[in-house]
């Protein structure tokens, strides 16, 4: 029983059949390694060096074994243990799954012991259900400020298994600014302060991402007196270390990839530097010309924006990221150097943080709906 498999994203169904497909193991997938590798018609087991995408996808191992005829492929995901993990889709058209690297070493062993032209057997059932004109929402909530300029606070409802540090910490810590500054009076908040819970961030497709698309297209109602957008995702993951086949916790949390207003605003940026090193955060030593992976990256170009993300943490979308591997000390400090970068930015003028809007430089994700 392989009790690590996880289907790809919206990975193809088997057409409601029951297959016993002969296994085959074809390594990291290169084309030297499918020589002589009879794969037609069976199920492919691949290894990779773990990511969301993952990595078999990103290199072609998985499209290479669809291409030479792949019945099944089973990506082995190299992290230390036997998790489930969520993959993105891999732009294949047979089924295909994530396993665990128990699981998968499991089954290689049991290839290497078989007989000669007596391969084990898999058996596989996925049945798919696509659900079509459902509906969704953002979530929003709104502080008046002594102004009608705005700063918006948003955070990504959505996530894989319990979702811990993606997104349940940023969530959290949008509604740690909500209770901090609704106890300061209208009077003292110079702007109007916006919160989103965002939609369908894991979403690709003609819908990816609704609601975010959706506040992109409507960027002349609600952004022309925006100072500041901050973006609340992977506030705070623990740092691991395995050692002899075991996952270990450390006292600390993962160094923070960061952005700051990017290479037009300086004084953003070293004023955000200096403020998330006052407060304890772990950094990446250098910030991002552009936002970390997350929602930022859909309005940076038209908006003055910070925003930090452990984007490659151990747990990443996996059945292991749990609240145990949220550290509170990483979920207070980024928090409150959140709190420090609005109170300091709210010293400033607009007009020195915003910017001519150039016309939007990336291809359209989504066709938005009213």
């Amino acid at each position: 029983s392989l009790s690590s498999v996880q289907p790809a994203y919206y990975t193809a169904g088997t057409k409601g059949a029951d297959l016993d497909l002969a296994a085959v193991y074809v390594g990291m997938g290169t084309e030297a390694e499918f020589t002589s590798r009879d794969v037609r018609g069976k199920a492919v087991f691949v290894s990779s060096i773990p990511r969301p995408g993952p990595s078999a996808a990103q290199s072609g191992a998985l499209k290479r074994a669809e291409e030479k005829g792949a019945a099944v492929i089973f990506d082995i995901n190299g992290l230390t243990g036997n998790f489930k993990m969520q993959s993105y889709p891999v732009n294949t058209n047979v089924p295909t799954f994530s396993l665990g690297m128990q699981d998968g070493q499991a089954v290689v062993n049991m290839i290497e012991q078989s007989p000669a032209n007596q391969p084990p057997h898999v058996r596989v059932r996925l049945d798919v259900e696509m659900v079509p004109n459902l509906k969704t929402a953002l979530v929003w909530g709104t502080l008046p400020g002594a102004t009608d300029e705005t700063v918006y606070v948003i955070a990504h409802r959505d996530g894989w298994f319990d979702a811990a540090g993606d997104n349940a910490a940023g969530v959290a810590a949008m509604l740690g600014l909500v209770e901090f500054y609704a106890k300061v009076p209208q009077s003292q908040r110079r702007r109007t302060m916006v919160f989103v819970g965002t939609d369908g961030h894991h979403n690709t497709g003609p819908d990816g991402g609704a609601g975010r698309e959706w506040l992109v297209a409507h960027r002349n109602e609600f952004f022309t007196k925006t100072a500041l957008m901050v973006n609340c995702e992977h506030p705070s993951n623990i740092e691991t270390y395995a050692v002899g086949g075991q996952v270990g916790y450390t006292n600390t949390f993962v160094p923070q990839q960061w952005y700051a207003g990017g290479p037009s605003r300086p004084k953003m940026t070293e004023m955000t530097a200096r403020i998330l090193q006052e407060f304890g955060v772990t950094l990446w030593d250098q910030p991002s010309p552009q936002p970390p992976g997350g929602d930022l990256g859909r309005f940076y170009w038209f908006l003055p924006g910070v925003a930090t993300s452990s984007n490659e943490f151990f747990f990443f979308h996996t059945d292991a990221n749990t609240p145990e591997t949220v550290p509170w000390t990483g979920l207070q400090a980024t928090t409150r150097a959140y709190a420090k970068i609005i109170d300091e930015i709210n010293k400033i003028d607009l007009s020195e943080l915003t910017r001519p809007a150039p016309a939007d430089p990336r291809p359209p994700l989504t066709k938005p709906k009213d």
